[in-house]
Order: structure tokens, then sequence, then C-alpha cells
């Protein structure tokens, strides 16, 4: 990741605080298994020139770049984006929670890229990639975490029958199992040259698995293995106290959903990220008007 966009994450996102925070009287997510984390940002327009230089990582491994027009490669080739589709066309597509969740994960949660998730993205399909928003890893000591996220970037919070949220929260029986992230893994094996993380163990799994991807799950078990998958929430409220914020989202999510848990053979944790802010519809359009006026990119 260049030094120029993770000076830019420094700036723009501030971290606020974990729940349950007892001080503010905010309960976490009874979904959570991990602490919630909770943050604000810097600026509108800040936030407008993150995601507009997050395409870049979030498209191509870092040693893929080179001396190229990588903007124009990227919005062709790794996410979906056709400057001939409608406002409201434009305002639907998927990438713009997709590359800020890429560059927190990356940046604040230290965790490595596994391969950038615009690898995934068909120019023929020309739809969003399928399965978990990001694929990333941390290695710790015997132990490996698979940080398979989501992320919603909606005006309608939650919980009604068509938001977002809800959706989210309904598909987790799915997205926590073991044939689903069978699944992705067999993608990520089927791409593996692709990598940006060479001589780990997460590459020693995948060759384990050549030639017999029935036994996935097992191998991951051996490993030590962890899946990670975070909820980032970006979400219209503009409410003067940032408390009050968080408080209303966490209460409409607790209203909602009681505690549950999944089958999945592997240890997993499940923790959501929440930042609300003032317009949604307003920070994409002008993430639009970047794309569209072809604005410098950070060096």
């Amino acid at each position: 990741m260049r030094q120029s966009l993770k000076n830019l994450i420094n700036k723009t996102i501030i971290y606020k605080y974990s729940l349950p925070n007892s001080i503010n009287k905010i309960e976490s997510v009874n979904l959570s298994t991990h602490e919630d984390d909770c943050y604000d940002y810097s600026s509108d327009n800040d936030l407008v020139e993150l995601i507009y230089n997050s395409i870049i990582e979030y498209s191509f491994n870092e040693f893929d770049l080179t001396e190229k027009d990588y903007m124009s490669i990227a919005l062709q080739t790794q996410i979906r984006y056709k400057e001939t589709d409608t406002e409201r066309t434009k305002l639907s597509y998927g990438f713009y929670g997709e590359v800020l969740l890429y560059s927190i994960l990356y940046h604040i949660y230290k965790s490595k890229p596994l391969i950038s998730r615009g690898y995934f993205f068909s120019p023929l399909e020309k739809s969003e990639a399928k399965g978990y928003d990001s694929f990333h890893l941390i290695e710790n000591d015997n132990k490996v975490e698979l940080w398979l996220g989501e992320v919603k970037f909606r005006q309608v919070f939650c919980c009604s029958e068509t938001s977002s949220v809800k959706s989210t929260i309904d598909g987790l029986e799915k997205a926590i199992s073991d044939g689903y992230l069978r699944d992705n893994v067999l993608a990520m094996y089927n791409i593996r040259n692709n990598f940006d993380i060479k001589d780990t163990k997460i590459e020693k799994i995948l060759n384990d698995w050549n030639g017999n991807p029935i036994q996935i799950i097992e191998e991951a078990k051996k490993y030590n293995m962890t899946l990670v998958y975070p909820i980032f929430i970006i979400y219209e409220n503009n409410e003067d106290n940032y408390n009050d914020k968080i408080k209303k989202a966490v209460d409409k999510i607790n209203k909602k959903f009681e505690k549950q848990s999944y089958n999945l053979s592997i240890d997993y944790k499940l923790f959501f990220i929440f930042l609300p802010i003032n317009e949604v519809k307003k920070i994409k359009q002008e993430v639009i008007e970047w794309i569209e006026s072809k604005k410098p990119l950070l060096s």
C-alpha cells in the first residue's frame, strides 16, 4: 500500500471506541462474538479522496503496480463501472464500500490482502464480484486468520425487509458455513498465481489441497485457521451526537436479531464496524465526479 494512502487513512478514519462501551452505555451487537468497533471520519472531502484512491489497491496486487494508467484499467477490468450508466445505476455500485473495507482491513487491522478483490471481477459479466467482500490474512505463530468480510454502504440502515443490513444478517447462516468457505477457497485456489502473499501458510494450505479439494475444511482445522468475519456498516445519520448515532444503530440491530450460532467447523469471529456519515448519496456522487474528471491520484 502506498504510504500516501496510509497517511490518508490515518487522517480520515478516526477510532472512537469499541463495544460494549460502559461509559456511553452502549451494548455490543447481539450477533457479535468479538468487540465491535466504532469510527468517525475527518470530513466528506477526505472520505471521498480515500474511496477514490483506494480503488487502486483494491484492484491490483502490489507487485502488479507498474507505470500504467491504473485507474482506467481498474474501471475497465477490475470493478463495475460504466460511464454511460445512469446516475441511479452508478450510485448502486458496490465498490464504494468494498474499497474502503479493503483499505481499513489492510492498514488499521493489519490484515494483509491475500489477493486484491479486483481479480474476482469478470469484465464479461459486468456485475459485482461474487462471494465475500474481502480476502485478507493474518498469520500469528501457529494460527492463521482468514478475514472474509462484508460491507454495506446504504442510506437505509436497518431493519426493514428491504434494508441491506437485514439481508446481510439474514445471509450469515450461508456466509459462515463450511460449504460457503470451501467454495470461496476453491475460487482463491483457481487464481492462486496472483496471490500477493508468497511463502506463507495459506499458500502451503492451498498446495496441500491440490487434487483433493473435498478436504478443505479438514486442512483448515489442521492449520488452526480461524474465519474472521467483519461486517462494515457505513450508514447515514446526520445527528450531532456521535454516541446517539452508534446507540441507535446497535439498538435497531439488537431489537431485530438475537445471538446465533453457525454451522462452521473451524473457529470464527464475527464483529461489526460502524461508520456513520452525514450523506451517503453525496459521498458517492462526489466519488463519481472525481472518477469522471480524472482527478490526480496520490503518488
